[in-house]
């Protein structure tokens, strides 16, 4: 049921069941296969979506088709805030990574929501500032982190533990060198070179269609100043 759905989201979660059988009876429920943009950068749309089931990204691309992924959206997350706030143009292009299920809630029912509680313009702050937080932190990233650096803590922020690999390595699903340059704000072609370089070094490797990383991965980059 929606409105149990809705209470597992921080934004409606204070809310009463009255006041969440309003928003559920306001949202339009959307489908989008895999590879679908839900909407480009600088679109002139003002609708908050709420991810019911599925992955999606929002990214930047240039003309030459490379990518930087700004951030992933998963079940239980929303975006569209920031256009739905000032009404201008998308910041982002959204595209689902999966097959997704999104609850689309307009600009005018959102902002009559506000003005009925202020709670939930607080729980919108927190999590905007989260993520511009975590804005701040990619840009350090970009502006000081070494590619063969950005590439293992990315590789090690989406592994888990799988002694299947081998003691000492974490596992994750294998990515194309293109995500992954879309991922650290990279070239295919850099990101290319140091996949190639920690390999020979033993630093990552490939199994069964998963890549296994070193746990000291980025103590053994530190000791090691080809990369």
């Amino acid at each position: 049921m929606l409105i149990n759905y809705l209470k597992q989201i921080p934004l409606f979660a204070h809310l009463k069941d009255s006041q969440l059988k309003a928003i559920a009876a306001q949202c339009k429920k959307v489908h989008f296969k895999k590879g679908s943009v839900i909407f480009q950068m600088k679109d002139m749309s003002t609708d908050l979506y709420i991810v019911d089931a599925g992955t999606l990204k929002a990214m930047l691309s240039d003309d030459e088709g490379d990518e930087i992924v700004l951030a992933h959206f998963e079940k239980g997350a929303f975006f569209g805030e920031l256009s739905l706030l000032d009404g201008k143009g998308r910041s982002a292009t959204i595209v689902a990574d999966s097959d997704s299920e999104l609850s689309v809630l307009s600009q005018a029912d959102f902002l009559g929501l506000l003005n009925k509680d202020p709670k939930i313009a607080v729980a919108l702050m927190t999590t905007l500032v989260e993520r511009l937080r975590k804005a701040d932190e990619k840009i350090e990233s970009l502006a000081f982190q070494e590619v063969s650096e950005r590439l293992i803590r990315t590789l090690l922020d989406g592994a888990k533990r799988d002694d299947s690999g081998g003691k000492g390595f974490l596992k994750r699903g294998k990515l194309t060198h293109k995500e992954l340059a879309g991922m650290i704000g990279s070239s295919r072609e850099a990101v290319s070179k140091c996949m190639k370089l920690l390999a020979t070094s033993g630093i990552v490797k490939e199994s069964n269609g998963y890549l296994l990383i070193a746990e000291n991965a980025l103590d053994q980059l530190k000791n090691r100043h080809a990369i």
